[in-house]
Parts: C-alpha cells; sequence; structure tokens
C-alpha cells in the first residue's frame, strides 16, 4: 500500500523565520509595542555605526514569526525614525542586511 504523503506534509508545522530591528536606545520604549505584538522576541544590547558611521548603543530585537504585519512594521520604523532622529533602521530579514 502506498502511503498518503500529501496528509503528512500538511500537518506540518512551518519553522518561523526571524527579523532583526537594531533599535537606537531612544527608540527602547517601542520594545513593549513588539513584545505586545509578537511575543517571541529576544532583546540584546549591541553597538554599532549604522547611521553615519557613528557609535551608538542600540537593542538589538530579534523577532521569530511565521511573517511579519507590513503594514505595522512600516508604522513602527517611521516611529523609531521620528523617536531617534536618524534617516534609517537597520534590519536583516532574509538572511540579508539592509536599512529601511
Amino acid at each position: 500500500m502506498a502511503e498518503d504523503i500529501s496528509s503528512t506534509s500538511s500537518n506540518t508545522i512551518p519553522f518561523p523565520t526571524l527579523t532583526i530591528v537594531y533599535l537606537v536606545n531612544q527608540a527602547q520604549q517601542l520594545i513593549d509595542e513588539i513584545s505586545q505584538k509578537y511575543n517571541n522576541i529576544t532583546v540584546e544590547d549591541c553597538n554599532g555605526f549604522f547611521n553615519d558611521g557613528v557609535k551608538r548603543d542600540y537593542k538589538k530585537i530579534t523577532i521569530w514569526s511565521q511573517g511579519i504585519d507590513s503594514l505595522w512594521f512600516n508604522a513602527l520604523i517611521a516611529r523609531v525614525k521620528e523617536i531617534a532622529n536618524v534617516d534609517s533602521v537597520p534590519i536583516v530579514s532574509g538572511g540579508i542586511m539592509y536599512s529601511v
């Protein structure tokens, strides 16, 4: 007898993806908002030279999820830029680092 592979594969849980956002410390109050939207996150302190080559303290927020709500994420990035007075926010998504 042949085993029905399609029913087995449809029962598997897809692996979560990760998105990393580097928040300038001035915008760290947004961590609570992120944790309310996505409960599987980690927060780490780090340093970086992301904005204009100036060393700054950052909060590295790693979000483990099945997908990020793009409208919410774009609004979050806009608020980070406004609060921290920066032109771009570094993120990692799909294994690629870029600034938005």
